[in-house]
């Protein structure tokens, strides 16, 4: 998952799409690959001032997804 460093503070989404995978990626979530040809999910974001791109499972961003809502909940 490349970082890259940015001016922005916090947290911010900027995008979330589906895409086929039209090279072999690594999901960050599970460590296992996205084949070529495979629906993804890949997210653009600013995290801590830096900048990233990611590509995951559909079912591993869904199950991240609900994990950081049931978070947000406990606070």
């Amino acid at each position: 998952m490349p970082l890259y460093h940015t001016d922005t503070a916090g947290d911010h989404h900027i995008s979330t799409r589906t895409h086929v995978a039209r090279k072999e990626h690594t999901c960050p979530c599970c460590d296992q690959k996205i084949e070529k040809g495979e629906t993804y999910t890949k997210v653009i974001a600013t995290f801590d001032g830096y900048f990233s791109s990611f590509a995951s499972h559909q079912k591993c961003y869904e199950d991240h997804k609900a994990y950081v809502q049931e978070q947000e909940r406990k606070q």
